[in-house]
């Protein structure tokens, strides 16, 4: 029996699901019992640990949580709304550190005293991966777990400067146990990089063999970061996550996976449940930005001499901006959604993900090798929100930079996720190389729209079609006239890389496009889907504008369509506006729980009630 929901109740389902209300619940009313963590170093760090263990207070088991990608995704919203740098730590903690050990060796409790500190956060997780001294350190990890048969222990070691991992480390002085990802030496023989589970520091400091740096200051996401060398760090074979491959009692080495690549992809699998959840993340900030900037503009008086003391909001480019913004959230809602549906399906699928590549897949990073369609949701998400949050602040004028107001906070953390998690670039410039040298495609006929209204929410997903298949049309014969040359690797693809970079983009924008429109095809009331589908016709149109150039030297779209979309715009807007009740109701944060002054009915008063003042001067 179909269950129909009214308008209200079916978006709050489309935005935030249903099944995870009482986890969002407690952990909204946790997150509100501390002020934000602090930035800096020291005082800052020890209070993002507190922070995290009363989060782990809120979650059910690691075994349970991890079964439902609904409630990671719950996890991942409420605290990047609430506390940006704080969600990098939850990130590096559940996402990275507690999902290497629940993929690559179950409940974290069979590893005893380090699997029950960190399910509980008593000890703060650390994912250690990246290398300082190269570019693509994933694909070439240099620090070593070098086997001894003698005790059957692994000695860590860090061989130079280069080696050096960094991470969000926090301050030196808080247990803090890490997943190590290293390159397995046995017999002198490199086996592939395998992650190891290994305690850091605890309340006096590091520990033997391990070696922190001073915190490195990222202006943009404000949190403790260092780097981390190993002299000799001895681990028990039980602290190895072996997946599966073993060393047996005569030395010799034995892996199913057959091969150091396929050790690397799955080793780094682990991007899978970062990428399933941190769209949703991403989408919660982009709607919370566009919901405080639109309540802002709809209520701040402007003295321009056209009109004065007409709202902000009343003016063209305002409506434009700030409505485009909403609808670029709603469609990054829609990819978050989609996201967890690839994971859900990727652990019953035999053979791995859907979209998984084989190793040879990777060239300029792991990652499209682990997921493709996965790890660009994840660039064109971190993209999106940094895009909606900058345009929101510039649109709030001083108030957008203000830190009280989140926005800020919003962008740095969008903007710092280009190159976390897997590079946005590298993602996009895999993922258009693999695409170019597929055959067989069916995602469209490379012709432009048909003869759909610009204002129809399908005519983007037409558009974004035809985009792909072209430039992938074009990249596959310039490969092809370039390969009959003779050249190969970077000779071959060096003036390729900015249409593989192009195509990748052109996959991602069909894969969001895609989204949006299932989840409109699954909407049952029809006054709710008079309001949804204005929004993804904006969203569609505010696309084309942006992309314009790209799609006129396709020949996608022509210059005649091109100049059409500002007044498809207006008309847009002004199907929205009337909506916009319901639409930041629905899609702006849970009351109470993010304390940003912006969208107060009375700006001014709110912002001065947040702020401590000096007491006045006696006169």
């Amino acid at each position: 029996m179909t269950t129909h929901l009214p308008p209200r109740g079916e978006l709050t389902e489309i935005v935030g699901g249903t099944r995870s209300d009482a986890l969002r619940n407690r952990l909204l009313l946790t997150l509100a019992e501390d002020a934000p963590a602090a930035a800096g170093c020291g005082e800052g760090a020890l209070r993002v640990h507190r922070r995290l263990r009363r989060i782990a207070q809120s979650l059910p088991p690691v075994a349970e949580l991890f079964r439902d990608p609904e409630q990671l995704a719950v996890l991942s919203e409420c605290v990047a709304l609430t506390d940006p740098p704080l969600y990098m730590a939850v990130l590096s903690h559940y996402a990275l550190c507690l999902g290497s050990i629940v993929t690559l060796a179950g409940d974290p409790l069979r590893l005893g005293r380090q699997g029950e500190a960190l399910a509980s956060a008593r000890a703060k997780g650390v994912f250690l991966v990246t290398e300082i001294g190269d570019a693509s350190s994933h694909l070439g990890i240099r620090t070593t777990a070098r086997f001894e048969p003698e005790s059957s222990e692994f000695i860590l070691s860090t061989p130079d400067a280069r080696a050096a991992k960094f991470s969000a480390v926090g301050s030196p002085r808080t247990p803090q146990t890490a997943v190590v990802c290293a390159r397995v030496v046995t017999d002198g023989t490199d086996r592939g990089v395998f992650s190891f589970v290994v305690d850091l520091s605890d309340e006096s400091g590091p520990l033997p063999g391990v070696e922190i740096s001073r915190s490195l200051e990222v202006s943009a996401l404000p949190l403790d970061y260092a780097l981390v060398r190993f002299h000799g760090v001895r681990l028990r074979p039980e602290q190895w996550l072996c997946d599966g491959a073993r060393i047996a009692a005569d030395g010799a080495f034995h892996d199913p996976l057959g091969s150091p690549d396929a050790r690397l992809q799955r080793t780094l699998c682990v991007g899978q449940i970062l990428w399933a959840t941190l769209p949703s993340a991403m989408a919660a900030m982009a709607r919370e930005s566009s919901v405080q900037a639109l309540r802002f503009s709809a209520r701040r008086r402007a003295h321009g001499r056209l009109a004065p003391g007409a709202k902000v909001l009343d003016c063209r480019t305002q409506q434009h901006a700030l409505l485009g913004c909403l609808a670029e959230s709603f469609a990054l809602t829609c990819a978050g959604r989609t996201a967890r549906e690839i994971w859900t399906r990727s652990r019953t699928t035999p053979g791995g993900p859907p979209g998984a590549q084989r190793a040879n897949g990777m060239a300029f990073a792991p990652w499209t090798a682990v997921d493709r369609p996965l790890a660009v949701l994840k660039a064109l998400s971190v993209r999106g929100t940094a895009r909606v949050a900058a345009e929101c602040q510039h649109r709030c004028g001083l108030a957008g930079f203000l830190h009280p107001n989140m926005l800020g906070g919003y962008h740095g953390f969008a903007h710092a996720f280009e190159s976390a998690g897997g590079d946005s670039q590298l993602i996009l410039l895999d993922a258009g190389r693999a695409l170019a040298q597929e055959t067989g495609r069916a995602n469209g006929t490379g012709a432009p729209p048909p003869d759909v209204p610009v204002d129809h929410p399908g005519w983007w997903l037409a558009t974004a079609r035809a985009q792909e298949t072209r430039l992938a049309d074009a990249l596959h014969q310039a490969l092809g006239r370039r390969t009959q040359t003779g050249a190969t690797g970077l000779e071959l693809w060096n003036p390729l890389l900015d249409a593989a970079r192009g195509l990748g983009e052109a996959y991602g924008n069909r894969l969001m496009a895609e989204a949006v429109t299932g989840v409109l095809e699954a909407v049952h009331d029809p006054g709710l889907l008079a309001v949804l589908r204005p929004l993804a016709a904006l969203y569609g149109a505010v696309e084309a504008r942006r992309l314009s150039g790209p799609l006129q030297a396709t020949g996608v779209l022509d210059a005649a369509t091109v100049r059409t979309l500002p007044a498809v715009l207006d008309g847009l807007c002004d199907r929205l506006l009337p909506h916009l009740p319901l639409l930041e109701d629905a899609m702006g944060a849970p009351s109470g729980a993010v304390s940003a002054p912006l969208g107060a009915d009375d700006y001014a008063a709110a912002l001065t009630a947040s702020l401590n003042w000096l007491p006045e001067r006696p006169s």
